[in-house]
């Protein structure tokens, strides 16, 4: 009989069908649509099995999966047979409903929530080209300070939530650029780091553009620090350097060197949980996966294995039976090494390949 978890797996590959009588008891926009295409990891439906195990799961008219709801409460079905209760957690209603700030920009270019996490996006767009994400398609756009704020006010009185994470776009390798998003690193973090837990998600950088230096690093982690943020992710994505130059050529650039060389140094300023790079998982070989695990977990840093979900007609979704086997042999190498594999935060190992 299969776990909970390696139903997830299979959710991850397979996708869900919704029944009607399912979808009838769903929030839905203007076109009747329940889910809403924000980032390309985040666009399936949210739900979790027996309230412990949390999947995104595309929609997918195909599989034999299925949400369907009987006796006042959503189940998850495979061929008929009832695998688990299911709770979902939509989009807010103003992603749904296109809602917008009051000089009328979407409320969703500047924040969304996925859980109970807030997304604050500094940059709409991306100067980065990974061939696996669509943000850079975007119009590259800074975003002011007043428009996030007046976004994110909108969504904690609207919706809540337990944490936040500045992520987006990657800044234009310009002075100007860097220093916009150290102000907003700095803006949230002094005013809302005391009530709110924040991450940061970014590459590999110091305060001045193009100063790859461990002082640079150490004195920009450190002013993060002092600004009240809570945590660094800091993606390290793909191990093997054909895959990186192929997929991820600006990041490759910044040498994967550096990207050890900045999370060692994050672990020693902000703790080991509080220090996380993802790895995608379907791309490279097993064992690049895996040696990537180990170099991560051995300076401290909490591995997060995502799935690779293609954006190509070349590739493919790793299969369950590749993502167990990533998983299990992971397993080992953090336990091995004294860490865990992240996110803590149990909600947002939705869109991750993990346990829970």
């Amino acid at each position: 009989m299969k776990e909970l978890w390696e139903y997830k797996l299979d959710l991850f590959f397979y996708g869900i069908q919704i029944s009607k009588r399912c979808h009838e008891y769903l929030r839905k926009d203007s076109d009747g649509n329940v889910t809403f295409g924000d980032y390309i990891t985040t666009r399936g439906l949210f739900i979790l099995l027996n309230d412990t195990v949390s999947v995104n799961a595309m929609v997918n008219e195909t599989s034999q999966y299925f949400l369907d709801r009987e006796k006042n409460e959503f189940i998850l079905k495979y061929a008929d047979k009832k695998v688990c209760t299911i709770t979902i957690f939509q989009p807010p209603e103003f992603a749904l409903n296109q809602s917008t700030l009051s000089n009328g920009r979407l409320i969703t270019d500047l924040v969304n929530l996925h859980g109970d996490r807030i997304r604050i996006q500094p940059i709409k767009g991306c100067a980065n080209k990974c061939r696996f994400c669509d943000l850079n398609q975007q119009n590259y756009y800074l975003n002011s300070i007043e428009d996030l704020e007046e976004a994110f006010l909108y969504a904690k009185e609207h919706v809540g939530f337990r944490h936040i994470l500045i992520s987006g776009g990657s800044p234009h390798k310009t002075q100007e650029d860097f220093d916009y998003l150290s102000s907003v690193y700095q803006y949230f973090g002094e005013k809302y780091g005391d009530e709110f837990p924040i991450d940061v998600m970014l590459v590999p950088r110091g305060l001045n553009v193009g100063d790859n230096s461990l002082e640079s690093f150490e004195h920009f982690l450190k002013q993060l620090k002092e600004w009240h943020i809570s945590g660094i992710y800091s993606n390290l994505e793909l191990y093997n350097d054909f895959y990186r130059k192929k997929y991820i050529p600006q990041k490759e650039a910044v040498g994967k060197e550096n990207y050890f060389k900045f999370l060692k140094l994050a672990v020693e300023i902000f703790g080991k949980e509080n220090v996380k790079s993802c790895i995608l998982i379907g791309l490279e070989e097993i064992e690049d996966s895996l040696q990537a695990v180990e170099c991560l977990s051995s300076i401290g840093c909490m591995p997060v294995l995502s799935p690779y979900i293609p954006n190509d007609n070349e590739t493919t979704f790793p299969e369950p039976k590749l993502m167990k086997e990533v998983l299990l042999k992971s397993q080992e190498i953090v336990e091995k090494n004294k860490t865990e594999l992240g996110p803590i935060c149990d909600v947002c190992k939705h869109n991750t390949i993990h346990f829970r």
